[in-house]
């Protein structure tokens, strides 16, 4: 199967976009030490002049991630003529389970040696057995838990099996009707969240589940629309998104749209294994950065100067990136392999 290379680079950029936003919060306004809110004084973090929009609005990396995991998710399975829940499941958990239990056991760890050197957890309070098994079961997004807690980035990931989960069940049905299917779905609930919006429902559930069907729209329209329709249709989109209030929800599809129509206008400039580095390695920086800030942060405590340091920046991301890398390769590639390799041979020793 072709490998879109931009994709993959959007999808570390979406990554990336909410950790630099995390930057200002964990070193900041979350750091005890600190307890700053620097959101009024944006002009004194590192390179601000550069990085401004991802300060301010980075957390929008996750929708723009929801959004291309739809995408890639109906790119990879839509053109298979059978899907099986073993295959399927058994993908997306040696692809999520392994390093999401690692970082579990790893942030564990951090925080105790915190309680024990500070008296305090660092950045997330709720870190009791009650919300570890939360995490364990994957579940630490969907609504259950009392507050921020152990590795709370991984939030966003947990809530995307709900989404992968509606996709197997649906698949069948996306297949035989595709767009009508999606879009019916898609604006039922856009309804609920926008209309009715529910008190007792977690509203991260609906927007997920809207961004997922969004990047699985941009599939069925890269796969059945002309070029030149698409490439129109996404710019429209992107305009749309700024004509009075800002609309994420066509902002996401509108730049991954745009991101394709490029892809093959540029595939001859792109450093195609560089590309596919970075995307792979956009779990392991998400799910790494939140354990690595902590240590930093007990490492450097209330040193506001070195936090403010643009050569600190650039350590902090580039280390992050270089670590994420060599777990990648040495572990989290690893283990999906082993774990697929176990399961095949399970069942060939049942037959």
């Amino acid at each position: 199967m072709k490998k879109l290379y931009l994709v993959e680079l959007l999808r570390f950029v979406s990554s990336m976009s909410v950790l630099i936003y995390h930057y200002k919060i964990f070193f900041f306004q979350f750091n005890g030490f600190l307890e700053l809110n620097v959101n009024n004084q944006l002009n004194q973090l590192p390179l601000n002049l550069l990085i401004n929009l991802f300060y301010k609005y980075g957390d929008y990396g996750v929708q723009m991630f929801w959004c291309i995991s739809g995408f890639i998710i109906s790119y990879v399975y839509l053109n298979r003529e059978k899907v099986t829940g073993s295959n399927f499941f058994l993908n997306r958990f040696s692809r999520l389970y392994p390093l999401h239990f690692i970082t579990l056991i790893l942030i564990l760890v951090i925080q105790m040696l915190s309680k024990k050197l500070t008296g305090e957890y660092q950045l997330f309070d709720f870190n009791d057995l009650y919300h570890f098994i939360l995490n364990l079961f994957f579940v630490s997004g969907w609504g259950f838990q009392n507050g921020l807690n152990f590795n709370q980035p991984i939030w966003s990931v947990s809530i995307e099996l709900i989404a992968y989960f509606f996709f197997f069940v649906t698949l069948r049905y996306i297949k035989n009707y595709d767009f009508k299917f999606l879009i019916f779905f898609y604006i039922l609930l856009m309804f609920i969240d926008k209309i009715f919006s529910p008190p007792n429902m977690n509203d991260n559930i609906l927007s997920c589940l809207i961004f997922f069907i969004s990047g699985a729209i941009v599939y069925f329209l890269m796969k059945k629309t002309k070029k030149k329709l698409f490439i129109i249709f996404s710019m429209v989109l992107l305009i749309l998104t700024f004509i009075g209030n800002f609309k994420i929800f066509m902002f996401c599809p509108a730049i991954l749209m745009v991101v394709i129509s490029l892809e093959e206008k540029l595939i001859k400039f792109i450093n195609k294994p560089f590309f596919s580095m970075m995307g792979n390695v956009t779990y392991s920086t998400y799910l790494l950065h939140a354990p690595y800030s902590i240590f930093l942060i007990l490492l450097f405590k209330d040193n506001i100067e070195i936090y403010l340091n643009p050569i600190f920046f650039g350590f902090y991301f580039i280390s992050l990136i270089l670590i994420s890398s060599i777990v990648y390769v040495y572990i989290e590639k690893k283990s999906q392999t082993k774990i697929r390799s176990f399961y095949a041979n399970a069942i060939k020793k049942i037959k």
